[in-house]
């Protein structure tokens, strides 16, 4: 019986490894599409990432299984993985999904998240005007998503939040292909004043409004850069 209890034991340890290790490459796949260094329409092939992160096959078709369950990676039968294709119908249904959650999830913080949380949110929005001026691609996204998700927090709904979160990466990755258009990130820095100072005064329909034009320009900025690109 002892036997047995530490074969048992043995046998979920090594679990909870393969476990972390899956999670692990999982992260570091959806850094590498948030980089750029996985683009859409990308195969996934199992041996190749294996030696890119250097480790044996089987976490990475757990973290590919994994992504595929959040729609980021499309696993075909005898053909393998892939990372999802975006086009101009995917960026708008993102981008409109992301407004209709984005502004309930603004409209809770703003009536009940602390003043303290809202300063908070207040030095994100600050360390995405840093990492503007110093036009640092990395820490512009990082402190972005930085600045979305405390919002998604504050907004104490973990369903709309995590339907909010998933295949934003994708979203991402396009935006980096394509860049931003002349007054964009001058946009955003005015556009997270705006949203930040209305949700400090408690003025619910002003931060609504703020929450409302920033998904939209972003939209509109985005799909206008890949007409450009198409055109080109």
């Amino acid at each position: 019986m002892a036997d047995e209890g530490f074969l048992l034991m043995e046998s979920a340890v090594s679990g909870d490894v393969a476990s972390t290790m899956s999670a692990r490459i999982e992260r570091a796949i959806r850094k590498d599409i948030l980089s750029g260094a996985i683009a859409p329409g990308d195969r996934l092939r199992v041996a190749e990432l294996s030696t890119r992160y250097g480790v044996s096959h089987m976490p990475v078709r757990d973290a590919l299984r994994q992504l595929e369950g959040d729609r980021l990676v499309i696993i075909e039968s005898h053909k393998g993985a892939v990372l999802r294709g975006v086009n101009r119908k995917f960026v708008e249904d993102m981008h409109d999904t992301r407004q209709a959650i984005e502004t309930l999830l603004v409209r809770n913080a703003t009536v009940k998240a602390a003043l303290s949380d809202l300063v908070r949110l207040e030095h994100l929005a600050r360390e995405y005007e840093l990492a503007a001026k110093l036009e640092d691609q990395p820490a512009m996204v990082e402190a972005n998503l930085r600045l979305h998700r405390f919002i998604a927090v504050l907004g104490d709904n973990p369903e709309a939040a995590n339907i909010l979160d998933r295949g934003w990466e994708l979203v991402i990755a396009i935006r980096n292909r394509f860049g931003f258009g002349e007054n964009r990130i001058a946009d955003i820095v005015s556009q997270h004043r705006a949203l930040v100072s209305a949700m400090k005064a408690r003025d619910v329909p002003g931060a609504l409004e703020a929450a409302r034009l920033h998904c939209e320009s972003a939209k509109n900025d985005l799909l206008s850069r890949m007409a450009e690109d198409s055109a080109a």
